[in-house]
């Protein structure tokens, strides 16, 4: 499925901006969330370092929370007859 969160696709890295080798980024992740994150189209590319690096989505809950605070928004607004809680079971607009 294309990402909600990027509907023009991938060409630069979600938070930084930076152009090159970018990996995919399931915004919800563990099980069975990565393959929610793939049904509904909650994914992010990020360079290297957004991604792994020392400050990036997987080390830093801040940056990580921003991002699912958005895939959350994202969801509701594409899915408006779907239950987000439901489905995911965390809400983190009110986190």
């Amino acid at each position: 499925m294309k990402s909600i969160l990027e509907p023009q696709g991938a060409e630069w890295c979600h938070l930084c901006g930076r152009r090159g080798c970018l990996e995919t980024h399931h915004v919800i992740g563990g099980n069975p969330g990565r393959k929610l994150s793939e049904r509904y189209g909650l994914k992010v590319h990020l360079c290297y370092q957004c991604h792994r690096g020392p400050d990036g989505v997987h080390a830093n809950k801040k940056k990580r929370r921003m991002l699912q605070r958005e895939a959350q928004e994202a969801f509701e607004k594409e899915y408006p007859g779907k239950n987000w809680m439901e489905i995911f079971g965390r809400n983190y607009i009110e986190e």
